[in-house]
């Protein structure tokens, strides 16, 4: 089972010393005191959301998720990002496509997160087989409680909030 990512995203703060979670996403909508207690534990926190790079050092976070269409000016607008980051980690999200993932991946990302709607499921899955074994890059998949349990098992992490923790605890209790 790959590791979380939590979005935060209310006043909960259950999950900030639990041991399945690696790192939180702060966007402008993050409650300050569970974005304080985050940064209190030994694990990351990444900027998330349309500013992330500059809210992230300006934060003065451990680094950024950017998710931005992926198209052939991808390049230019990554690189002011990249030097303005310096050596925070970057994470970059992308539909899962191979044609993405391979733009996404050129730009030397720390990881790249993969966005996947109910629908694609069959081929998004076939683009994270082919992805984990083509890449060296890590992998993490936002979640949504429609997606199948091979998908989940198919990247290195899943970023979801409390909520969806919840339901996909739930789900894997039901499971065993």
């Amino acid at each position: 089972m790959p590791k979380f990512i939590l979005k935060i995203n209310s006043d909960d703060t259950e999950l900030i010393d639990n041991g399945d979670i690696c790192c939180y996403l702060a966007d402008e909508n993050s409650a300050p005191q569970i974005v304080d207690a985050a940064r209190k534990s030994d694990k990351l926190v990444l900027s998330f959301g349309e500013n992330a790079a500059a809210d992230c050092v300006e934060k003065q976070f451990d680094g950024a998720l950017v998710v931005h269409p992926v198209d052939d000016k991808y390049a230019k607008f990554i690189k002011p990002l990249q030097k303005q980051l310096g050596r925070k980690f970057l994470g970059l999200g992308c539909e899962a496509t191979r044609h993405e993932a391979m733009l996404v991946s050129e730009a030397e990302p720390d990881f790249v997160a993969f966005k996947i709607n109910r629908e694609s499921q069959n081929e998004a899955a076939e683009v994270l087989r082919w992805y984990g074994e083509l890449f060296l890059l890590q992998s993490a998949l936002f979640y949504t409680p429609e997606l199948n349990d091979e998908i989940l098992s198919l990247t290195d992490f899943v970023i979801l909030n409390t909520a969806e923790y919840k339901i996909l605890v739930d789900k894997i209790k039901r499971l065993d």
